[in-house]
């Protein structure tokens, strides 16, 4: 039988701390070297008094407190162990009743925000309860009482991280070693995230150093509340939180990518015993078109694999849409760089990474069955073939490559100077960015309630722009080039400086637009056809499909994803709205503006080079990644880039002149009318009302290596619009 809960106090009280439930071998009125508590010392108000019983568990000393809860240690007098115990304690909304236990609301105002968090706190914790995993906190027990709700979770020996690392040569480890010890956690999140739940404040405090590995604390805190006769409440840590979590009413924005910014952010402090600068401060010089205050983890380690300093760039995008979308991808790109260490060579990026599937999806990249025919139709009446294919990439969405961490692929051929007497165009100068202020040592402070920004409306609109220098170039393709077609013919071309898109434009960006115009498509109106030409899994044809958008491509999209299903009269109704929003003139690119752009001083076939089957490192093509069930295409490249259909824009590595997906992933208009002679017309726009075939440039995932040149072009009607076709903007300087 077990002994009453009074008389367990009591016995315990005699042998142990009543702080800590250590045992106990000092004066009873000394202080505990343990936890610190002292016998009848004076306590705040806001703490649950040491030794008050909350059913079958007695209150310890405080572990740590937040905005929205107070965590004490516990003594589970059933089990007779020692536990954490975090109490619903939003500290803003709330006080202490005079019996010391109660939680009280400070005004009738604070009812209904703090009821959300209550029911958000309950809801949590009965997730949480699900979750097993030996490197996440597991949640013993969760109920209501004294007019709030307590979450009982193991008690774990050891020390924070931010200790452990303090006692470590630099305040840092070895990048192997750091690398190793997130690895686990990762995984324990992406369970904790597969059950619908985020932790919204990790960092080195919240992370536990035992004996096996590191634990992720601190559940449960609800952190987010709002109420629609209160203002919102952000609790967070400044250097650690994304910028989406200082948006007020801006929930929608977070999610598992908020997460892998905080993890991220504890790797890159693990490796450069920096804290990164706060994203709202980050996002302030955006704004003003400074430098990014975040340096390079490389800027402070030098040996640091560029590989991980890639991938650490890609997690601490600023802006949520163009980040690494799920902890499972940040973790593969991780184990990814392990491997290629211990090869000693590293693969085209991603080449040996598995996608992030639900369940059910997982089996059709296994199976190979029936391919899908996609040899080139012959002149005049090439089309575009489009697939929409459902393979859904759970995670992998909305990420991006880092550009101030990212190095330029080396030119295969050395460009010349880009000036009018000579036939070819140089890469520009590199342009050195002017240094940062270092951030401090990492210095671990609670949470603080954060000012959202009230700047930067108008600059919403803002795209991210590169500039390009005038100069001459030989557009075209020589005669002796691979799979060349006859409308490639080879001929000097000069441009003045212009700034070009450095991504296609996106869905988000696509949405502001009809969103603030209730602006319909020419597919959502179904002009000259129905719907969006595209492929059907299920009939296995091409085909104009009704319903079929840019809104429903009949795949996973995201924000971060190109646009597609967008007539070159769609395109040009964006540039014209965004040129109203803005002090600029946006317009599409002429035809020789965009294969100056692509080709970006080199004169290979692809930017990269002659060799096709190093498209997987630079574009979404083509390859060897498998299909809906288990489809696979007959003419392909030779390498893996993971993406069956549209990837998220700038997921691969740029060209020298930082443009991200010239080749691949969609087609993209320019304003020129196509001319198969190259007569003039390439070098200059139409009229915006023109009914003659438009160029179109740069291929899509769906086509193969011959398709994939710079020099390859194709025409189109301005009111078709494709699966795979989309446009990027430039501006006149």
């Amino acid at each position: 039988m077990t002994a009453p809960l009074d008389e367990t106090h009591a016995s315990l009280g005699r042998v142990t701390c009543p702080g800590c439930f250590h045992p106990r071998e000092w004066d009873v009125t000394a202080v505990c070297p343990i936890c610190k508590h002292q016998l009848h010392a004076d306590r705040s108000a806001a703490l649950l008094p040491v030794g008050t019983q909350l059913k079958g568990y007695i209150v310890g000393e405080k572990l740590g407190q937040g905005g929205f809860g107070i965590t004490y240690r516990g003594f589970d007098a059933t089990l007779m162990m020692k536990v954490a115990i975090k109490e619903y304690y939003p500290s803003e909304l709330v006080g202490r009743s005079t019996d010391r236990s109660t939680v009280v609301l400070n005004s009738r105002e604070h009812e209904e925000p703090f009821e959300h968090g209550l029911k958000t706190f309950l809801t949590e914790a009965r997730t949480l309860a699900q979750v097993k995993h030996p490197h996440v906190v597991r949640v013993l027990n969760y109920f209501e009482m004294n007019g709030t709700a307590y979450l009982v979770m193991d008690y774990v020996e050891g020390e924070d991280l931010s200790a452990y690392l303090n006692r470590q040569p630099g305040g840092r480890l070895p990048w192997r070693a750091a690398v190793e010890l997130v690895l686990p956690v990762l995984d324990g999140l992406r369970k904790v995230h597969e059950a619908g739940f985020m932790h919204r404040d990790i960092k080195p405090g919240n992370l536990y150093r035992t004996d096996e590995g590191l634990i992720l604390l601190d559940f449960g805190a609800a952190r987010q509340v709002t109420g629609s006769h209160t203002r919102s409440m952000l609790i967070f840590t400044r250097g650690y939180a994304p910028y989406e979590q200082y948006l007020i009413g801006h929930l929608n924005r977070q999610g598992p990518w908020t997460d892998v910014y905080g993890m991220a952010a504890t790797l890159y402090s693990m490796l450069t015993a920096q804290r990164p600068p706060p994203a709202l401060d980050r996002k302030q010089n955006d704004l003003l078109h400074q430098p990014d205050l975040l340096e390079s983890a490389r800027h402070f380690i030098p040996d640091l694999p560029a590989a991980l300093d890639e991938v650490l760039g890609q997690a601490l995008v600023l802006e949520p849409e163009r980040r690494l979308q799920s902890i499972g991808e940040f973790k593969q790109r991780l184990e990814a760089v392990l491997a290629e260490e211990r090869s000693g060579e590293r693969p085209p990026l991603k080449q040996q990474l598995e996608p992030v599937l639900p369940d059910e999806e997982k089996t059709i990249l296994v199976l190979r069955q029936p391919s899908v025919d996609r040899e080139r139709p012959v002149r005049p009446n090439r089309r575009w073939r489009v697939a929409v294919v459902a393979v859904a990439l759970v995670g992998l969405v909305w990420s991006v490559l880092w550009i101030g961490s990212r190095s330029p692929p080396k030119p295969p051929e050395s460009p010349v100077t880009p000036v009018v007497s000579s036939p070819m165009a140089e890469t520009p100068p590199v342009v050195e960015t002017p240094p940062v202020v270092e951030t401090p040592p990492v210095v671990e402070t609670p949470p603080v309630v954060e000012t959202p920004p009230v700047t930067g409306i108008v600059q919403s609109f803002k795209l991210e722009m590169v500039p390009i220098p005038k100069g001459c170039f030989q557009m075209g393709s020589p005669a002796s080039e691979q799979d060349r077609d006859q409308d490639e013919r080879r001929h000097q071309v000069c441009v003045e400086a212009f700034e070009i898109g450095q991504y296609e434009v996106t869905v988000g960006e696509f949405k502001r637009f009809a969103s603030a115009t209730g602006y319909q498509t020419q597919g959502e109106r179904n002009i000259g056809q129905q719907g969006c030409y595209a492929w059907s899994a299920a009939e296995g044809r091409w085909g104009w499909r009704e319903g079929v958008s840019w809104r429903q491509p009949g795949y996973e999209s995201s924000d971060a994803h190109p646009v597609v299903c967008v007539s070159w009269n769609d395109a040009l109704a964006y540039a014209a709205w965004l040129s109203q929003q803005t002090a600029w003139r946006y317009r599409l690119p002429t035809e020789a503006e965009w294969e100056y752009a692509a080709r970006a001083g080199t004169v290979s076939a692809r930017y990269w080079g002659d060799d096709p089957d190093q498209a997987c490192r630079y574009a979404n093509v083509a390859d060897q990644t498998g299909g809906p069930g288990g489809r696979t295409w007959p003419v392909k490249h030779q390498c893996m880039d993971r993406y069956w259909y549209t990837a998220p824009v700038g997921f691969f590595q740029a060209n020298a002149w930082n443009l991200s997906d010239v080749l691949g992933n969609v087609w993209e208009w320019t304003c020129s009318a196509y001319d198969s002679r190259y007569g003039g017309a390439e070098t200059r726009c139409v009229e915006n009302n023109a009914t003659t075939a438009i160029a179109v440039r740069g291929g899509s995932w769906f086509y193969r290596p011959a398709w994939m040149r710079a020099a390859n072009r194709d025409p189109n009607a301005p009111w078709r619009r494709h699966l795979d076709g989309g446009f990027r903007l430039v501006r006149s300087l």
